[in-house]
């Protein structure tokens, strides 16, 4: 099965050699690349995680889309991650097929768990103080806030999440982890070292942020809009470092290699044969 991959960061790299051991041929897109020659010669493109940014395609060049689908066989396959909906109805009239392969619950599980490791780097980066010193509070409790508050609570670091709804904050007190509501967050602000935001959605505003101390260290691993006020948090000048795509960034090898997997899994589930 001949595959066209859209390099973005260091995850593609090790995600081509990974499916390349596993006997794929693989073509990493160039703008060098020669389009005449390779016009409907590949079987699928796999586009990078996440598929656009900046309301552009993620790509380490600069990308026209409609460049990249004539190259595609008619009847072939677009893998894409969390694109929407004009880009998969694009992919669709040009007669291919879309795979958003960040539906997956496996990738979305790993990806998680590659996310809470180089949020653990940040940390120990970031600190001055042993581990079982800090006080973090944890904000939001899906996949990826499940599997950070795993991490840090394995290393000995005091951990309160905040989550919404009561079933959440039951299953957080379950891992022996102190649980609040979102409205209790005041209460214990200025007892935080560190605010880790996962929630995409602003939960950290002007009046909030004013209750944490001036050596509290805010990350914001969440994605547009984000969950703290960025605008009101450099007025205060607070300590904010906005990390996106961390497995990219920090465990690049492992995150290319789980998104290969799951294509593979993809591949052979839908029995989809180039």
């Amino acid at each position: 099965m001949k595959l066209l991959i859209i390099p973005a960061d260091n995850r593609q790299v090790y995600m081509t050699g990974y499916l390349e051991q596993n006997g794929f041929d693989c073509t990493v897109f160039t703008p060098n690349l020669p389009l005449g020659d390779s016009f409907r010669q590949f079987d699928a493109a796999i586009f990078a995680l996440p598929s656009i940014k900046n309301s552009r395609i993620n790509c380490e060049y600069e990308v026209n889309f409609a460049n990249i689908l004539p190259l595609i066989k008619k009847g072939g396959y677009i893998f894409s991650a969390m694109a929407g909906e004009e880009f998969e109805k694009t992919v669709r009239k040009a007669e291919l097929l879309p795979y958003d392969f960040y539906q997956r619950e496996e990738l979305i599980i790993l990806n998680a768990a590659a996310t809470a490791q180089a949020v653990l780097e940040i940390v120990l980066i970031n600190s001055n103080v042993m581990m079982n010193d800090l006080k973090i509070l944890l904000t939001g409790y899906g996949r990826t806030g499940q599997a950070i508050a795993d991490i840090l609570s394995r290393n000995y670091v005091d951990v309160t999440v905040a989550a919404r709804k009561s079933k959440d904050r039951a299953k957080i007190r379950m891992r022996n982890l102190r649980a609040i509501s979102f409205e209790e967050i005041e209460n214990y602000a200025d007892s935080f070292d560190i605010v880790i935001n996962t929630v995409p959605q602003k939960v950290i505003g002007r009046d909030l942020l004013k209750k944490f101390s001036e050596k509290c260290l805010f990350l914001e691993i969440a994605s547009k809009p984000y969950g703290i006020d960025m605008a009101e948090a450099e007025k205060q000048n607070k300590k904010l470092i906005t990390a996106s795509s961390l497995p990219g960034k920090h465990v690049a090898c492992s995150a290319g290699r789980f998104i290969a997997q799951t294509i593979i899994n993809i591949i052979r589930e839908e029995s989809i044969n180039g």
